[in-house]
């Protein structure tokens, strides 16, 4: 089979001879229909990560369908998504139900096989909490294949009361804003506006019916955008120090300024202003990954607006990876999907 494996910083490849792999017992085997490129392998690809040792097959959104099954609760022909992030199942946070913040985690695409291949075996543990999710056929494999990335917005919003809002602030329209516009309409907000740099993305969201402004436009008339007072709710999509740092002072008194986007170590501190969170009583959050239930939520979601979601993903067949993953760095493209 094909697969596309990490084996160090700028060195990943497409291994065209490996064996299709075994099912364990307890576990499935999956054969993949799409998988989709996160910006944690690019990431991994320009600087590796802590969690990766080489060689390493990599990726770790995707949808396909059962191939053989020696698990209960599943069998062959059926579709799946997953909630990537494998909890201990033993820790405080398994307990509480938020497994995405395990003590002891292990992940598709890192500590475990991952999903750019043409087949991927999933062990016992990794359906033990329930991560493998069942997905129905009407949704576009392209559409499917971003369930976990959806997932982890779904997650975010789930921080601030997001229905009771009517101003709501997207900062940054790569495929996580995008996906962040797109399930905050859904949750009935009146007034999304979104913002980044004129070009390809920017148009995607227009295209998608979202007002865009430049970031000049957003500072020097964001009270006017917002009905005078700022904005309920401020997300952060963008993994700029310069936006992190502006962001929480486009909101109103007694907001939600969501960090979504992660900064690299070298630029991880901000410059805040204290005062300015005391006195409006802000609340700043942040984000990281989800559970098996923001994943079914995202299935729903995916199921309901799949026409939107489909107008900003490219699809490439996985020989083209380094094209997807260099479209992406270089902005041409929102949300890069491969197929085997």
């Amino acid at each position: 089979m094909k697969r596309i494996v990490w084996h160090g910083v700028k060195d990943v490849r497409l291994e065209t001879d490996a064996e299709i792999p075994a099912c364990e017992e307890g576990g499935v085997l999956i054969k993949m229909e799409a998988f989709s490129v996160c910006g944690t392998d690019i990431k991994a690809y320009n600087a590796g990560n802590t969690r990766l040792t080489h060689p390493q097959t990599v990726g770790h959104e995707f949808v396909g369908r059962i191939e053989e099954s020696k698990a209960s609760g599943f069998v062959k022909g059926e579709r799946v998504v997953m909630a990537p992030t494998i909890g201990c199942g033993e820790c405080y946070y398994c307990k509480c139900g938020k497994r995405n913040l395990c003590l002891k985690p292990r992940s598709i695409g890192f500590q475990i096989p991952g999903a750019m291949a043409e087949y991927m075996p999933l062990p016992a543990d990794a359906l033990t909490g329930g991560h493998l999710i069942k997905c129905p056929g009407d949704i576009p494999a392209p559409v499917a294949a971003i369930a976990e990335p959806l997932s982890c917005v779904i997650n975010g919003l789930s921080r601030a009361p997001i229905g009771k809002m009517e101003d709501v602030l997207v900062i940054g329209l790569g495929a996580i804003g995008l996906l962040h516009a797109i399930a905050i309409r859904d949750a009935g907000v009146k007034n999304i506006i979104t913002s980044d740099f004129p070009g390809h993305k920017a148009d995607i969201a227009r295209d998608l019916g979202f007002k865009v402004v430049s970031p000049d436009e957003l500072a020097e008339n964001y009270k006017e955008l917002s009905g005078g007072l700022g904005f309920e709710l401020v997300v952060i999509a963008a993994p700029v120090q310069k936006v992190q740092e502006t962001a929480p002072s486009y909101a109103r008194k007694g907001a939600y300024v969501s960090y979504f986007a992660s900064l690299p170590p070298e630029h991880e501190k901000l410059n805040l202003s204290s005062r300015m969170i005391h006195y409006n009583e802000l609340v700043l959050f942040g984000t990281s990954d989800s559970t098996p239930k923001h994943v079914e939520e995202a299935v729903k979601l995916l199921s309901a607006r799949k026409e939107d979601f489909a107008k900003m993903i490219t699809v490439l067949p996985m020989e083209k990876w380094m094209e997807g993953y260099q479209g992406v760095m270089d902005m041409r493209y929102a949300k890069v999907v491969l197929t085997p």
